[in-house]
């Protein structure tokens, strides 16, 4: 199991790919002229590392038998069924394909022993047909979700309900009426969740609609690509507090790129970094505090662009070493398709804070590679 465990771990780590853009769906900003449905040249690799102790693997492909084994030879057919038997320490791995989405995984891990749900490549494909809230909708702690497209009919893309779970590395697009990922429950006590390296836009159909719902205390929000979502890329209410948002790429959302604020009972939202994230071309104000925030809230080394206000507007964080000036993409589309790394005269080179920055880009490149970190999601 252990030399298993480990070629899955090689074969993922070099493998495993999400393509910007290719959204199916009208987007709410601005589209440049081009292809109607293009699939751009920038890939995004998984640099996700199994944690936890050796443990149970389960295969899951679209022509397998939810009686089989589960095993590399007879793999079973859907999520769900890999989920019932998952324990602990178990990675269940989807292979290629398409698969019918409404899951509701409610299994936990453990601090020592997570449970991992892992796309074997960027072909692993959920859609999700309107019947959950969540297309995939998970309620155990301790669990990660890499590396998966997920779309469909629901209100919510990834809809996660548990505590210490990472979030990373999946496509999710083009749900009419809710957000992309969402985090939350209805006590507000989440704790401690990550969501990294994801794409996500065209969510949405109004205002409350964002690219990222962050509804939660504690963990990391890093190299994230959010466009084209009527509310806020990425949103970060109710239980908010003592997050890193860092190194995201935020454009073209209506209502603007960052928020961050609480309005929950006696919640505030403080202890918040906000840094390093490059956002452009949304409405209103690119980076803001709302309802109720704390004293400790830090917004650092940000760059903003051609939003329609280019400004941080706070009600008691503190604001250092904003930069406001074209980012220098390679090439600048509001639509998903563009290069967004960054020319060699770009502003973001070498801007970036070091304090809890990740250390390795969007594409897997390690940070820093000059003398100090980049702004935004990749590294030059």
């Amino acid at each position: 199991m252990r030399n298993q465990r480990a070629r899955i771990l090689g074969a993922l780590t070099l493998a495993i790919g999400l393509v910007v853009g290719g959204c199916t769906t009208a987007q709410t900003s601005p589209t440049p002229s081009g292809p109607s449905n293009p699939r751009p040249p920038i890939e995004v690799t998984s640099t996700y590392a199994f944690p936890g102790t050796d443990g149970p693997v389960l295969h899951v492909a679209p022509d397998g038998d939810d009686a089989a084994p589960g095993d590399g030879a007879s793999p079973l057919r859907t999520i769900a069924a890999a989920a019932g038997r998952a324990r602990p320490g178990t990675t269940v791995l989807v292979r290629p394909g398409r698969y019918n989405g409404d899951i509701a995984t409610d299994v936990a891990g453990t601090a020592d022993a997570r449970i991992a749900f892992v796309a074997q490549s960027s072909e692993v494909t959920i859609i999700g047909g309107g019947v959950a809230v969540g297309a995939w909708e998970n309620g155990g702690d301790y669990v990660d979700i890499v590396g998966f497209d997920v779309s469909g009919s629901n209100e919510d893309g990834i809809y996660n309900r548990g505590s210490n779970v990472r979030i990373m590395n999946n496509r999710v697009h083009g749900f009419p009426t809710g957000n992309c990922i969402a985090t939350g429950n209805s006590r507000y006590d989440l704790t401690n969740i990550d969501v990294i390296g994801n794409i996500v836009h065209g969510c949405g159909d109004n205002e409350l609609d964002h690219g990222i719902y962050a509804g939660h205390a504690g963990g990391t929000i890093a190299n994230n690509i959010a466009y084209g979502n009527p509310g806020f890329g990425i949103h970060c209410w109710q239980a908010c507090d003592n997050l890193v948002i860092t190194s995201n790429l935020v454009f073209g959302n209506d209502q603007g790129g960052i928020v961050v604020g609480a309005a929950y009972e006696n919640a505030i939202a403080d202890d918040v970094l906000v840094s390093n994230n490059i956002v452009y071309a949304n409405g209103r104000d690119g980076i803001r505090e709302g309802g109720k925030t704390g004293d400790n809230n830090r917004y650092r080394n940000n760059l903003l662009w051609n939003n329609e206000r280019d400004r941080i507007l706070l009600r008691t964080g503190v604001e250092e070493d904003t930069i406001v000036a074209n980012p220098g993409f390679l090439n600048n589309r509001t639509d998903g398709t563009g290069d967004y790394r960054l020319r060699p005269s770009s502003p973001a080179l070498d801007a970036g804070l070091a304090d809890r920055a990740p250390s390795v880009a969007i594409d897997g490149i390690p940070r820093p590679q000059g003398r100090a970190v980049d702004v935004g999601v990749y590294e030059q």
